[in-house]
């Protein structure tokens, strides 16, 4: 009985959601799978080890992927974007109810200073939610921007 008890505790901790992470967000990627290969979308931002943030992101679906210097602001904005739309809270997997043979399917993770992690990923189905979209079209943005 112990046992499962334990189990069933173990279990429930990993399917609750944890709050807002307080760490500051040290990198974070997005992608996005069609039925054609290869990303349909990819965008990532991460502090390096020498405090710098590099932006690796496509400037439109199925496009190569551009890497660039930003500044640190960058994370910080993304991080309000998770923040606001509470995507600390979504899911980890995302599945519809009925089986589907074609489709897409994306993956989103975060990563803190404080070791804490937000994982979500799905085939054919997302959160109600717009944060995962955001982001990806804020990545967009300042990828297409000029560089001074």
């Amino acid at each position: 009985m112990s046992l499962l008890t334990g189990l069933l505790g173990t279990l429930s901790s990993c399917m609750s959601h944890q709050g807002m992470p307080t760490g500051e967000l040290i990198s974070v990627e997005y992608t996005e799978n069609g039925t054609r290969a290869g990303n349909k979308y990819y965008g990532s931002v991460e502090r390096q080890e020498n405090g710098t943030v590099i932006l690796k992101a496509m400037k439109q679906n199925y496009d190569s992927i551009i890497e660039k210097k930003v500044d640190a602001e960058v994370l910080t904005h993304i991080q309000n974007v998770i923040k606001e739309h509470k995507m600390y809270k979504y899911k980890e997997k995302y599945r519809p109810i009925l089986q589907v043979l074609d489709g897409y399917s994306w993956c989103f993770e975060a990563k803190f200073s404080d070791g804490q992690k937000i994982y979500s990923s799905g085939f054919n189905a997302r959160p109600h939610d717009d944060g995962c979209e955001i982001i990806q079209a804020y990545m967009i943005e300042q990828v297409t921007a000029d560089s001074h």
